[in-house]
């Protein structure tokens, strides 16, 4: 065997140091790990866990919502909290309305968003019907009976119907601050336009809707109403609300189902342009609290 050179072991010592560096770095690198490691740890121990509030991913009104909603399509009164703006004894009849008519009810999406600091939540039920389906827009705002206590769900406004296909998204109005008119409401010209949508909505009349609202590139089959229903009184304007898009309407409707004995009041919000002249124009609609974001000829199919 062939011995080392003398030569080669000052070069061998010579890397000793360097050696005992990487060593000493590596080591540090270590303690430094099991330092972070331990100070998360006991972190992690003496903190408290992070509260998780469930209850801003589920609806806390979807029960209220199911139970007016089948109230309200078969005629029958509810003993469920409603706002100021509501009559007492809410849709207060013996019989009547949809029901007849219903197959199911069921849950479909819902909102929420902060009005005023006051929460307000907007429920969308499927209306399975034996002829057509709908939507029931059931809009809610939660209140506080006393001061202290929870606040508690509130049917905001009257529910709406809608056809089943669109249906818009709601950004809430605040319903419990709306000043509601006095004796003389809107022009005449606006009342005279609100009766003859109503009328157009109630049998789905394309052709009126699409006029009433002056879009001149649409075609009567882009604009739809509910179809196989009356007007039998004269809409009620609740509220007005300026908007940058035009004059916003709280509009209360009274409907009778073709095949029903009794009908059922409806809230609607419409835009309004063109209020002060001789020919105003119904350019978009939708449940009640969607005024602020209605854009003209946004219901066009």
């Amino acid at each position: 065997m062939e011995r080392p050179s003398w030569s080669s072991i000052p070069a061998a010592r010579s890397s000793l140091p360097v050696l005992r560096i990487r060593l000493w770095i590596v080591l540090g690198l270590l303690g430094l790990c099991s330092t972070l490691g331990l100070a998360s740890t006991l972190a992690w121990v003496l903190d408290e866990p992070p509260v998780v509030d469930f209850t801003l991913s589920r609806p806390r009104a979807q029960g209220h919502a199911l139970a007016i909603a089948n109230s309200w399509l078969s005629g029958r009164a509810t003993s469920l909290p409603v706002a100021s703006g509501i009559d007492p004894g809410f849709n207060e009849q013996i019989s009547g309305g949809l029901y007849e008519n219903v197959r199911s009810l069921s849950p479909m999406r819902w909102t929420r968003t902060t009005v005023t600091g006051a929460d307000v939540e907007t429920h969308y039920i499927l209306v399975d019907g034996t002829v057509r389906d709908f939507i029931v827009v059931v809009p809610f705002v939660f209140v506080s009976p006393s001061p202290g206590k929870p606040a508690v769900p509130v049917l905001a406004a009257y529910p709406s119907l809608l056809p089943a296909d669109p249906v818009v998204s709601v950004d809430p109005l605040e319903y419990q601050n709306v000043e509601l008119l006095d004796e003389d409401g809107p022009s005449f010209e606006v009342r005279e336009r609100l009766e003859q949508w109503g009328r157009a909505y109630a049998v789905s009349d394309g052709a009126s809707l699409r006029d009433l609202a002056d879009d001149t590139v649409a075609v009567p089959e882009q604009y739809q109403g509910l179809g196989g229903m009356t007007l039998i009184a004269a809409p009620e304007v609740r509220a007005t609300v300026d908007t940058v898009n035009g004059l916003v309407l709280r509009v209360r409707f009274l409907f009778v189902p073709d095949s029903a004995p009794a009908g059922f009041t409806m809230d609607l919000d419409l835009l309004v342009t063109a209020a002060d002249s001789t020919k105003p124009r119904i350019v978009a609609w939708g449940p009640p609290g969607s005024g602020p974001s209605l854009e003209a000829y946004s219901n066009r199919r």
